[in-house]
């Protein structure tokens, strides 16, 4: 199994038109991996990269 922590980046950001401002809601992930033809077990959980100024 592999094993996948997604942060919210380049691929994920989406932007709001009202503040201007760039936010991740969801991962593109999955659909980039079925093009890619990948047929592996995943576990891919989403997350913060705020985890990382600790």
């Amino acid at each position: 199994m592999i094993k996948i922590f997604v942060t919210g980046g380049t691929f994920d950001k989406e932007y709001n038109e009202l503040n201007g401002k760039l936010f991740f809601n969801d991962t593109h992930l999955n659909e980039m991996l079925k093009l890619g033809r990948c047929y592996a077990e995943l576990d891919i959980r989403h997350g913060s990269l705020q985890i990382w100024k600790l």
